[in-house]
């Protein structure tokens, strides 16, 4: 669990001295014009899940509970279901699992029998062209992008590691049962997609959650038809080398590839800009103090003398992004009460509390318990 993690997936409410009091310089963050349930902007640092997954979770809702209310709780109307394109915020989205789950346990089911719905058509042209991709590997071509279209909370990646290869899953904040079930339905959506494109006898050599169970591990080795373990480094679906390359029932690379080039017109050029990245990167490290250039560009793969010539390029410096890093992630940390102010301190890279406190004074222009107490309900 990172402090870094933490401020990808929290709340972060900026009132308008965010404006009024930081320097001109400040680097402004950019995100693409998807828009939420509630028809506005996503907001800095809000990690989101589609609107497709919500409303499937509501329909295996279990009879007891109120549709309508939990429509609501992710800002939806019950009465005009959204498209998928439409966003939830993925804090209510975790609320809404734990909500369900709550009506369902011990036996927390619901969540798989979703994934197992879930089919190719229903994630459009992304689901179509894993489809019609010639073989598994030309599926998970690109998904760690293509995802991000339904699911801003996740990230994915194809890992080779020798001999076999993982497809990993990385969301690790806020640790909550509605998190660690979601997690479990993401794997599970990709082995159903699996299934589609190769055969319902499709199976993965292993599944591993870094979390402990949430309900009945049998469940989910009766959903997976494989070993399931717990308490792992990563998230990972784990698939045997030549099961990537065996040929998908109706791969047709033609289509393949005029449905991904599609798909690659229609993203963002730069899904992440790279001042956002840094931002998060230097987030990530802050709980050790105050991260040196050399060691951000490190852990971002490129040399030092690189990244100072990129953030020159972009007309920024790499102190107005510490400060950018050090401010979201305190006002973020804030808004979870467990945090002392002392504990913000250390997590925002600050030895001293009082130093802490100057700082996001001058920022904000008030201080870090008066900020917190007027955020409170």
């Amino acid at each position: 669990m990172t402090p870094g993690d933490r401020f990808l997936t929290a709340r972060v409410n900026f009132t308008p001295a965010w404006h009024l009091n930081l320097e001109e310089s400040f680097v402004k963050c950019a995100f693409s014009g998807v828009r939420g349930a509630r028809g506005e902007r996503p907001r800095t640092a809000m990690a989101q899940v589609s609107a497709l997954f919500a409303v499937r979770m509501i329909n295996e809702a279990g009879p007891g509970l109120d549709r309508a209310a939990l429509f609501k709780s992710c800002g939806l109307d019950s009465a005009a279901p959204p498209e998928a394109s439409v966003m939830v915020n993925d804090t209510d989205y975790y609320s809404l699992l734990e909500t369900i789950a709550d009506h369902e346990k011990p036996d927390i089911g619901f969540h798989l029998r979703v994934s197992q719905s879930i089919r190719c058509a229903d994630l459009g042209a992304v689901g179509l062209a894993w489809k019609s991709a010639p073989d598994l590997r030309r599926s998970f071509h690109r998904m760690d992008r293509y995802s991000r279209l339904f699911n801003t909370a996740s990230t994915f990646k194809l890992v080779d590691d020798g001999g076999t290869y993982l497809w990993t899953h990385t969301r690790t904040e806020p640790d909550r049962l509605g998190m660690h079930l979601s997690n479990e339905g993401a794997l599970a959506t990709y082995v159903s997609l699996c299934r589609e494109a190769t055969g319902p006898q499709n199976r993965p050599r292993a599944v591993q959650f870094r979390h402990q169970p949430c309900g009945s591990q049998r469940s989910l080795e009766a959903y997976f038809r494989c070993p399931v373990t717990f308490g792992a480094d990563i998230d990972a679906i784990i698939l045997p080398m030549e099961r990537l390359d065996q040929p998908n029932l109706v791969g047709d690379e033609s289509i393949w590839k005029f449905l991904s080039s599609h798909i690659e017109e229609n993203l963002p050029e730069e899904e992440v800009p790279f001042e956002r990245q840094l931002v998060l990167q230097i987030a990530d490290m802050l709980s050790d103090g105050v991260p040196q250039l050399a060691d951000v560009a490190s852990t971002l793969g490129m040399s030092a003398r690189t990244l100072q010539r990129r953030l020159a390029d972009h007309g920024v410096t790499y102190q107005t992004l510490v400060m950018q890093a050090r401010l979201e992630l305190a006002q973020s940390l804030m808004g979870e009460t467990r945090y002392s102010l002392a504990e913000i301190a250390f997590l925002t890279g600050f030895s001293e509390q009082s130093a802490f406190s100057r700082a996001f004074k001058r920022w904000v222009g008030k201080t870090p318990g008066a900020f917190r107490s007027e955020g409170r309900p």
